[in-house]
C-alpha cells in the first residue's frame, strides 16, 4: 500500500503539534483532498480535533498497545479511500516507553510506516542554536527521515529569517513553514492536555482558524511533495479485532454515553463492536437523557467532574443505571464511567455531588495527578466477560481516586501501572466492570466479541 503520508512530530511537548497538524489537515481538506488522520500514542483529545478537520475518525497508532503488524494493518485499513494520511506525533520525537527504547515513540511509528517527518520546533529565544538542536534529532537515529522543519513562535520576521538561514545551512533540511508567536494562541489546555472538541461550542470556527493559520504560514505544496515520495509499505493481515459471524446476526444493542462529559473512546474499539453486528445507540447524561433501550452499555472516560451538577441532577439516569447494574445487564465503564458509578463526587474544594451509588465509595478529586502510565493487566476469574489470565493493555491518566475499596472484587491484576490501589483494577459488580484503565482492543482482539456474548446470553 502506498498512501501518501506525513508525520508531524515535535522536539517536545507544547511546541504546537496539535494546532499545526490539525491546521494542515484542514488546509488539505480545503483543497478537496480526503485526509485520513492519525495520532501517535493513547491520547483521546487530539484525535477529536483531527476528526472535525477531516470529517473522518482519527485513529491511534501506538507501538506499546499494538504490534508492528497491527499498526500497519490499522494504517492501511483506515487509509483506504483517502488521498493522504496525516499523523500527529506525541511528546518529543524520541520519547517512548523508557529512555532507550523505541517502543511507544513517534520515531518508532515513523519507521514502521516509512513516514517522512515534519519536525516542529519552538524557536523562542534562539536562532543558530535551533540548527544544533535539529542536528541532534537528525543524527540520533539515521533511520528516521526528517524531511522538513516548521518553526513555531517566532517573535519578528527577522528572527524567523535568521533561524531559517542557520537551519538550512547546517542541517540541509528545508524549512517549510514559520509561524509567529501570537498566532499559535488558539487552544486552551486542562490537566489532561487540550480541551476536548466535544466541549467547544464553536468547533468549526476553531478548526477553520487553524486551517487559515497554516495556509498563511506553511508551504502546503511542499508538504504534498514530501508526502507523495513515501516508500510503499507491505499490507498485512493482522486485524486489531476478531469477528464472529454468528454473533453479528444477533444485532446486539449497545447504549453508549457520548457527550461533553463522556467522549473518550478509541474508534477501533467502537468499530470492533460495529463489525460484530452491534448497534451503537448514543445518549447524553449531561443533557438530561437516561439510558436507551439496549442490551448492554458503554460509559467511557472524559471529564464528568466538570459536569457534576448536570449529572447529579439527572436522577432518572442515575436511578436507571443502578437498576441496570442490579439487574445484571452488562455495563463496561472506564475512568469517567467508573466515577459516576461511585456514591458521590467530592471536588477539590469539598463540594459533593450525588452519583449512582453503585460502587460503595466516594470519588475524590485531587490536585495532584493520581495515575499516568501505560498499563498491563491480567484478568482474574472475577471478570464478567473476559476469560481468566487474559492479557489486557491500555493506559491510565486521572486526578481522582476512590476513598473506600475494602471488600472490593477486582477483574484485573495489574503488573504495570497503578490501577485502583497499586495492584488491582476493574471493580466487578454483577455483570459490570468499572476501571481507571482505558483498554485498547489490539491487546485482546476478542474483547468486543466476549462483551457481546455476555449481552446475548443475558438477552437470550
Amino acid at each position: 500500500m502506498n498512501t501518501p503520508r506525513i508525520l508531524i512530530a515535535g522536539t517536545g511537548s507544547s511546541v504546537g503539534k496539535t494546532t499545526i497538524a490539525t491546521g494542515i489537515m484542514k488546509s488539505l481538506n480545503y483543497k478537496g483532498l480526503k485526509v485520513q488522520p492519525f495520532k501517535v500514542g493513547p491520547d483521546f483529545i487530539d484525535p477529536s480535533y483531527h476528526s472535525i478537520a477531516t470529517n473522518r475518525p482519527s485513529r491511534n497508532l501506538d507501538s506499546f498497545l499494538m504490534s508492528e503488524a497491527q499498526i500497519r494493518w490499522s494504517f492501511s485499513h483506515a487509509s483506504k479511500n483517502s488521498d493522504i494520511a496525516i499523523i500527529e506525533g506525541v511528546r518529543g520525537l524520541y520519547e517512548g516507553l523508557n529512555a532507550i527504547s523505541d517502543i511507544g515513540s513517534t520515531a518508532h511509528i515513523a519507521k514502521i510506516l516509512k513516514a517522512p517527518i515534519i519536525l516542529v520546533i519552538d524557536i523562542r529565544g534562539i536562532t543558530k542554536s535551533a540548527a544544533a538542536y535539529i542536528l541532534g534529532f537528525k543524527q540520533l537515529d539515521p533511520d528516521v527521515n526528517i524531511a522538513g522543519i516548521i518553526l513555531n513562535k517566532f517573535s519578528t520576521r527577522k528572527h524567523a529569517e535568521k533561524t531559517v538561514r542557520a537551519i538550512e545551512k547546517y542541517t540541509k533540511i528545508p524549512v517549510i513553514g514559520t509561524i509567529p508567536n501570537e498566532m499559535e494562541q488558539v487552544l486552551q489546555q486542562r490537566h489532561l492536555g487540550l480541551i476536548p472538541m466535544a466541549e467547544f461550542k464553536g468547533k468549526q470556527e476553531i478548526i477553520t482558524n487553524m486551517g487559515g493559520l497554516i495556509n498563511e504560514n506553511v508551504d502546503i505544496e511542499q508538504i504534498l511533495d514530501i508526502a507523495n515520495k513515501t516508500e510503499e509499505i507491505k499490507e498485512v493481515k493482522e486485524p486489531l479485532w476478531n469477528k464472529n459471524e454468528e454473533l453479528s446476526k444477533q444485532r446486539i444493542r449497545i447504549g453508549i454515553a457520548k457527550d461533553s462529559a463522556f467522549n473518550f473512546y478509541y474508534q477501533d474499539n467502537l468499530d470492533a463492536f460495529s463489525e460484530n453486528g452491534a448497534k451503537l445507540i448514543e445518549f447524553s447524561p449531561v443533557k438530561g437523557e437516561t439510558l436507551p433501550e439496549a442490551d448492554c452499555f458503554l460509559i467511557g472516560g472524559g471529564f464528568p467532574e466538570i459536569y457534576s451538577q448536570e449529572i447529579s441532577q439527572n436522577t432518572n439516569f442515575l436511578k436507571d443505571l443502578k437498576n441496570t447494574v442490579m439487574e445484571n445487564l452488562p455495563v463496561y465503564a472506564e475512568c469517567g464511567g467508573l466515577m459516576i458509578l461511585s456514591s458521590k463526587l467530592v471536588t477539590t474544594t469539598g463540594d459533593k455531588y450525588q452519583f449512582a451509588n453503585i460502587i460503595p465509595s466516594n470519588i475524590i478529586m485531587m490536585t495532584q495527578r493520581q495515575g499516568l502510565s501505560y498499563v498491563e493487566g491480567i484478568t482474574t476469574k472475577n471478570h464478567p466477560f473476559l476469560p481468566p489470565n487474559s492479557l489486557i493493555k491500555g493506559h491510565e491518566f486521572h486526578y481522582s481516586k476512590l476513598n473506600e475499596i475494602s471488600n472490593t472484587i477486582f477483574g484485573y491484576k495489574i503488573r504495570r501501572g497503578k490501577g485502583i490501589d497499586g495492584s488491582n483494577d476493574g471493580i466487578c459488580i454483577n455483570n459490570t466492570l468499572a476501571s481507571f484503565l482505558h483498554i485498547h482492543i489490539a491487546s485482546n482482539p476478542n474483547f468486543a466479541i466476549d462483551f457481546l456474548k455476555l449481552a446475548f446470553k443475558r438477552k437470550d
